[in-house]
């Protein structure tokens, strides 16, 4: 099948981030909420920015400013220890940047924690358009962030795709009217399984490249 326009999550889909946001977060939810929280409890805050998770989630709402500035330490200082270059995945990216199709990004992050990875991955300049959670009102699976780019590229849905490793992602995708893919090619993902049925499911990044050959 031929896609002119492939849009993609971040987090568990082009960048094994999810271990460290997690960490970042039951750091600070310890410190400054007193709380233990285990990954799956992280895992299920997912859906606002990484501001808003906090701001969302603490108990102690004094503490919610100095929480958020201790989690990016931690995601930037800590970054090259939990998340290395996938270079499966720069080759990817680089391949549909040649063949001149559309590449984008439509991450639940935040733009500062988007920017600390797209420096320490490389992903400098691979994606032409990129919608964070702070660009939105409403995270996934809300389409807002999909209808907004394929705006952007005056992209058909007929031939746009939208890959994500979680269910958020794949509802998002359909409610956009475009193909959808779930992926579980990086280490951690967010969903386990995919009730919301998406069109194509992949392990490995070659599979994507075969259905692009």
């Amino acid at each position: 099948m031929e896609f002119k326009t492939v849009l993609f999550d971040f987090d568990g889909t082009v960048a094994n981030t999810l271990p460290l946001c997690i960490h970042g977060f039951q750091a600070v939810f310890k410190k400054y909420d007193d709380r233990s929280i285990d990954p799956e409890g992280v895992v299920a805050m997912f859906g606002p920015s990484d501001d808003g998770m906090i701001i969302k989630n603490f108990h102690h709402k004094e503490n919610i400013a100095k929480a958020i500035e201790l989690y990016y330490q931690i995601y930037e200082n800590e970054h090259q220890d939990f998340v290395a270059r996938n270079s499966d995945i720069l080759n990817l990216l680089n391949e549909l940047r040649n063949r001149e199709i559309n590449v984008g990004v439509i991450t639940g992050k935040s733009r500062r924690a988007y920017q600390i990875s797209e420096k320490a991955l490389g992903f400098k300049g691979l994606f032409e358009s990129v919608v964070t959670g702070d660009d939105v009102a409403i995270p996934k699976p809300d389409p807002s962030g999909i209808l907004q780019t394929l705006s952007k590229f005056d992209a058909s849905k007929e031939t746009s795709i939208y890959i994500g490793d979680s269910n958020s992602d794949i509802l998002a995708g359909k409610a956009a009217g475009i193909h959808t893919a779930a992926v579980q090619w990086l280490p951690v993902t967010q969903s386990s399984s995919y009730p919301s049925n998406p069109d194509f499911y992949w392990t490995k990044v070659d599979d994507f490249m075969r259905l692009l050959d």
